[in-house]
């Protein structure tokens, strides 16, 4: 079971409200550690913590949500202005995955581990 996803970002508000316009977030919580006001994004099933830094290296940073259907996830991001990076890809186990950017070059990926179909 996923905690939470810590992503360093270069801008608090448009980070946050990136990830609360693409995710059903149901609570917002900010936290100071070590003189940083950190901000934890939560939703049913997942948590993510925004971490501020001046110096951002986040091409590592991956989260990976888990979708009904990979095509609505799309359609729906769609209607946002947003366009996938990579994708979707049908893998040989049978799951059907989404790639997008965040505003720091973070990968977010919407995956659908036991469709049928192509959906």
């Amino acid at each position: 079971m996923m905690h939470h996803v810590g992503i360093y970002v270069s801008d608090m508000k448009r980070s946050s409200e990136f990830y609360e316009t693409i995710l059903p977030v149901l609570t917002k919580e900010k936290l100071i550690w070590e003189d940083k006001e950190l901000l934890f994004l939560r939703g049913e099933g997942f948590q993510i913590e925004l971490i501020p830094s001046s110096t951002i290296n986040s091409a590592g940073t991956h989260i990976a949500f888990s979708v009904t259907s990979v095509t609505d996830q799309i359609n729906a991001l769609k209607q946002l202005g947003l366009t996938p990076t990579e994708g979707p890809y049908k893998l040989s186990n049978g799951w059907k995955t989404v790639f997008y950017d965040g505003p720091d070059g973070e990968e977010i990926e919407f995956i659908r581990t036991t469709e049928s179909s192509m959906n």
